[in-house]
């Protein structure tokens, strides 16, 4: 896969990496409970737990790896677990001695001794690193880490595919400063849906994917806080995006600090108590065996 300058395309990483550090560990937490806490799909947990072999699992764009964690307590003491990021500055300092983090760029080709080694690659949140056209590309390469029979699994989700109730102003200024960017830099504005196809045009085999929509969780044991939470995240996100955005240059309507801490001020009146109606989507697929 050629080499590409995804990180032209990103813009989460600006300001102090402790804030964002803290932002990502707390949004997993969010996402998790959105997607009714199973960090992979039943299916896969479930062969993954029958394998012969112990568990090797790496994940793409790891972050804090926080997901590696997590799903490392529910795994026996002899998993293998790698996390690979091209931006190491969110490595956390102390990790479970089965994990493994390292730097490398999903758009290259993967260093050999990882080739062919692992039984799920787990793929999370690359939406805003997403170039159009890198859909793919970008999972046959993924592939090239799986054993035979070895699962791709991919979550994403984005304030594109989002709305909120009452509706707010803040809201729709943000979507729109988001989708000029998108189209300014070429980002894939086909996720979250897109990721089956990409899968599935890859070459995996049984394909499938689920939609998580997030305000169910206003039904289950997370209702008292849920609201709480979810504008708690909204109002970090959107002024960690725009810091972003304008550190990359901006676009029309949002290239100043003055112009940021207007809609950051106006996302901070606005979101209190609204409900957000964010849908999260996990797609599927299995490597060929042969």
């Amino acid at each position: 896969m050629p080499n590409v300058e995804s990180e032209s395309v990103y813009f989460l990483n600006a300001g102090a990496a402790e804030s964002e550090h803290e932002r990502l560990n707390r949004q997993h937490r969010l996402f998790d409970d959105m997607m009714q806490n199973d960090l992979l799909p039943p299916h896969i947990s479930s062969a993954l737990s029958n394998s012969p072999t112990p568990p090797k699992i790496v994940e793409i764009a790891t972050g804090t790896a926080i997901w590696l964690t997590e799903i490392a307590k529910t795994l026996p003491a002899d998993a293998e677990l790698v996390g690979l990021d091209y931006d190491t500055s969110k490595f956390p300092a102390s990790l479970p001695s089965n994990i493994t983090l390292r730097q490398a760029n999903m758009y290259e080709p993967f260093p050999s001794d990882l080739h062919g080694k692992f039984d799920i690659v787990n793929v999370r949140l690359i939406i805003f690193a997403l170039k159009e056209g890198q859909g793919t590309d970008l999972v046959r390469n993924l592939m090239t880490l799986l054993k035979p029979g070895g699962y791709i699994v991919w979550a994403e989700t984005g304030p594109l595919v989002g709305s909120v109730e009452p509706p707010s102003l803040a809201w729709h200024q943000f979507q729109e400063v988001n989708w000029k960017f998108a189209k300014k830099v070429g980002r894939d504005l086909n996720l979250p849906i897109g990721m089956l196809y990409y899968i599935k045009e890859a070459g995996c085999v049984e394909c499938d994917d689920k939609a998580y929509p997030g305000n169910s969780q206003l039904y289950t044991h997370n209702a008292k806080d849920w609201i709480a939470r979810i504008n708690f995240h909204v109002k970090a996100f959107a002024e960690q995006s725009l810091r972003g955005i304008i550190s990359l240059g901006g676009v029309e309507g949002m290239t100043t600090q003055e112009e940021m801490d207007e809609l950051v001020a106006a996302f901070k009146r606005d979101f209190v108590d609204r409900k957000v109606n964010y849908v999260f989507i996990r797609a599927w697929g299995r490597k060929p065996e042969a």
